[in-house]
């Protein structure tokens, strides 16, 4: 499977999915030290970080578009995110009722994203493919337990969403630096 649409392409925009990856880790960090007010803000954070996060990935996409042919993947994830995230913040109330819910499937989303990503980190040449896969898996057991049981303890919610937070945000830093390491190896071709 061909991956690039040119050898020569520049894959410059690496730092995007490492800026998204820091900002949920922040936002997991967050939650982990303030975890009683956490939860009273888990819908404004989550929806303003889903947001931000969807922003990253859609100019990710379209800068990278020329670079190789998953664009197209983190352009959807980014319009469904930032849609997500806009639905969220206009409907607070609505959003602290479900928010267990709306994460448990914007998280399967973000765990299917990985896993497919993981394979084409794959066909790119990267070593460390695996280590996406097996987040990914991770993601979606993670979702199905929220999926499965909604109802779960204010601090076990809040810390089952930090730890899945801190888990695509090292997904997707580790996802960025690799592009760093793709995009030094066609520079020196």
């Amino acid at each position: 499977m061909e991956v690039f649409y040119k050898l020569e392409a520049n894959l410059k925009d690496w730092w995007m999915p490492v800026l998204s990856g820091a900002l949920l880790i922040l936002v997991a960090f967050t939650m982990i030290f303030f975890p009683g007010i956490s939860y009273a803000w888990l819908a404004v954070l989550f929806a303003w970080g889903l947001f931000a996060k969807g922003g990253f990935n859609l100019v990710f996409a379209i800068r990278s578009r020329h670079a190789f042919k998953g664009w197209v993947w983190f352009l959807m994830f980014g319009l469904l995110e930032m849609a997500l995230g806009a639905y969220l913040l206009f409907q607070p109330g609505l959003a602290a009722a479900a928010l267990l819910v709306y994460f448990a499937f914007w998280l399967t989303f973000t765990a299917i994203s990985r896993l497919s990503f993981s394979l084409i980190m794959k066909d790119m040449g990267i070593k460390n493919w695996w280590w996406t896969l097996i987040g990914g898996f991770i993601l979606l057991v993670l979702a199905f337990m929220i999926i499965l049981n909604p109802v779960i303890g204010l601090f076990s919610a809040v810390y089952l969403v930090s730890f899945s937070l801190f888990l695509a945000g090292l997904l997707a830093i580790s996802f960025g630096l690799e592009l760093k390491k793709l995009n030094q190896l066609l520079l020196e071709m």
